[in-house]
């Protein structure tokens, strides 16, 4: 029986919105070790909104453990239109696999993942495909737009997913989140979770300091490597 190198813990505030239509999911195998982790941003304050979030992060993290984070968004995509929800969601999905040298990333839409290294440098491993990143990236303009950076361009339902990957060896921890942490806790804040013992803990920091009286749903899935 393989042992993961990774512990896993999640924490969800909803904030101001009427609705929680952020989700996660965990999805492991004790015979491989292996971790697929997936993250859900429903697009809209609404009970569709929600149903979207929770079953695409649910697909997601069960197909990725079989294969890989792509095939996990793609399935939830599938079942997404199966569904019939009139709703459509950011996702993010990860999977950690010990016998690989890379943590895999797949994503589509405002969820995001941040990386704290062996030295304890934070680098954030992927960009949002929203309608400000897109401007800012072609006019070299800093900070946020606030008209703009809400207008999501790729989602679970529309338009193919981005992947990327992280070795494995010189990172130390992990964050996956919505879109309701990334917008409003610091990077000091996220090294910070990051460098709890318990990932468990390091969550409910992230989403505590942004969910509680925030003016979003803020859901945050931190993992840990083991020393």
């Amino acid at each position: 029986m393989s042992r993961t190198p990774w512990f896993v813990g999640g924490a969800q505030r909803q904030g101001r919105r009427e609705v929680q239509a952020d989700a996660f999911a965990i999805a492991g195998d004790q015979a491989t070790g292996r971790i697929a982790v997936a993250v859900t941003d429903g697009i809209g304050d609404t009970p569709a909104a929600a149903k979207a979030a929770d079953l695409t992060a649910e697909e997601a993290a069960r197909a990725a453990l079989a294969a890989t984070p792509e095939t996990g968004c793609v399935q939830a995509r599938n079942q997404l239109a199966a569904s019939r929800i009139a709703a459509d969601a950011s996702i993010i999905t990860a999977l950690f696999d010990p016998s690989h040298s890379r943590v895999q990333i797949a994503w589509a839409g405002v969820c995001r993942a941040y990386v704290l290294t062996t030295e304890e440098q934070l680098q954030r491993a992927t960009y949002d495909h929203s309608l400000g990143e897109r401007i800012r990236r072609h006019t070299g303009k800093r900070g946020p737009l606030p008209l703009y950076d809400r207008k999501v361009t790729r989602t679970v339902a529309r338009h193919e997913f981005v992947t990327t990957s992280l070795p494995a060896c010189s990172t130390v921890g992990v964050l996956l989140c919505t879109d309701g942490v990334s917008q409003s806790v610091t990077d000091r804040t996220i090294i910070a979770a990051l460098q709890y013992d318990d990932p468990t803990e390091g969550a409910e920091l992230l989403a505590g300091t942004a969910g509680i009286n925030g003016p979003d749903n803020a859901t945050a899935v931190v993992l840990r490597r083991t020393p």
